[in-house]
């Protein structure tokens, strides 16, 4: 095993073209019947302005751009009030919640947004008023832009609804797909799946707050469903996006578990072991490498690539987490074939694996390979359990046998850095 580009430790970042993701806006922008205001820097409400125009969203953005005076005669508290009256008095429609954003200089000043949202609120109070952070030198802290924002989507639903036969996704920004064994497992034992994108207006979106089960399919959403459970009695169960056999038949376990259900899985196991075999069979030893833009678990999707036969041989990750630990260490135990990347290192910028004909999953890998092989996974996107594995399979042949024009792939994701 080869850990190259230092081993992970902190350094100066390297941001590869394939690299991005939804970004704060498009969360956001989740929200049904939802407004956001961005107060910032001219250069920060450039980047929020492209983010919006890039993903069809820039009719529910505004902006108010602060300069030095601003910030040196003290005015910048009192702006913000004054910014909403404008806002709203534009607008054709009012929103039932708006959104308002703060960047780096925010954190900075050390406004008070207790108190903002409270006279906010006092003076429009038909309007749910949240403040967001978008500050990247927050990242490396226990509260990033991603795990606060998702706190305030859900924060948004009401608490005191009758639980209801329901369970709730939490984290991924695109709905699971619906051919997911998942829908029919819960229907067939009463139970209905609610995710945000089910929802257009604000008052239908209120039925999450009255399901009995939260699934936190990304990290992102932990702390949000901790807040969930404490205001509004929803229980919740990790449930990230895995593609090993064994972790998926554990997950329906603890969740047959919960709900006081038999979990039979045995016919969704032999469709995603047959996939397996089929996809194994069509790309042989060729050569795979992926990345952890495309999977949140990028080194748990390794050991199991590995274990079901394929040749892995480059994983290009950010950081090792907690939850991955058990993977990264079975991987350069029993595979020091495999070469481990710190993909936002410096040193990448030196293209060292440029020329490498491999099956890339996710655009970072397949932008450092320059491979023609790629598959258009990003953050595991519509993905989950035995149907993940599934798709994934098909996904990884359709890549191998046809050629892939990865810069059609970064610009339909809509990337955001």
């Amino acid at each position: 095993m080869s850990c190259q580009c230092g081993e992970f430790r902190k350094t100066l970042h390297y941001v590869s073209p394939g690299h991005g993701g939804w970004g704060v806006i498009r969360i956001a922008a989740l929200i049904p019947e939802s407004y956001q205001l961005f107060v910032s820097p001219f250069a920060c409400g450039r980047h929020g302005a492209l983010g919006g125009a890039v993903n069809g969203i820039k009719d529910r953005i505004s902006y108010v751009y602060i300069d030095e005076s601003d910030i040196v005669s003290g005015n910048y508290e009192n702006l913000i009030p004054d910014a909403v009256d404008e806002l709203l008095e534009f607008l054709d429609h009012r929103p039932k919640v708006l959104l308002i954003f703060v960047s780096c200089l925010d954190d900075l000043l050390g406004t008070d947004h207790v108190d903002l949202n409270r006279r906010l609120s006092m003076n429009h109070p038909d309007i749910q008023f949240r403040s967001c952070h978008m500050n990247p030198i927050s990242m490396d802290t226990k509260f990033p832009p991603g795990v606060t924002l998702q706190n305030n989507i859900y924060s948004l639903l009401r608490p005191g609804l009758k639980k209801a036969g329901a369970i709730n996704l939490i984290g991924n920004h695109s709905p699971v797909g619906r051919e997911c064994e998942l829908f029919e497992m819960m229907k067939n034992r009463g139970y209905e799946v609610n995710h945000i994108t089910d929802y257009e207006t604000f008052e239908d979106f209120q039925t999450m707050a009255s399901s009995c089960l939260n699934l936190v399919l990304s990290p992102v959403a932990g702390y949000a469903c901790r807040e969930m459970e404490k205001s509004l009695g929803i229980p919740f169960l990790d449930s990230y996006v895995t593609y090993e056999l064994s972790e998926i038949k554990e997950f329906y376990r603890q969740l047959g578990e919960r709900l006081q259900v038999d979990m039979d899985t045995s016919l969704y196991e032999a469709r995603a072991e047959k996939a397996i075999r089929r996809a194994r069979e069509t790309i042989g030893d060729h050569p795979v490498s992926l990345d952890f833009q495309a999977v949140k678990k990028p080194f748990t999707l390794a050991k199991a690539l590995l274990e079901y036969g394929f040749r892995v041989e480059l994983v290009m990750a950010d950081e090792v987490k907690v939850f991955e630990k058990a993977s990264y260490r079975f991987i350069v135990d029993n595979h020091p074939e495999v070469e481990i990347v710190n993909a936002l290192h410096h040193d990448m910028a030196k293209s060292v694996w440029k020329g490498r004909e491999s099956l890339c999953i996710g655009f970072v890998s397949g932008y450092a390979t320059g491979s023609g092989r790629v598959v258009n996974l990003m953050d595991d996107e519509y993905m989950f359990g035995f149907y993940g594995i599934t798709k994934l399979m098909g996904m990884m042949e359709k890549a191998y046998l046809e050629a892939s024009n990865l810069q059609v792939m970064i610009e339909e994701a809509g990337l955001v850095i």
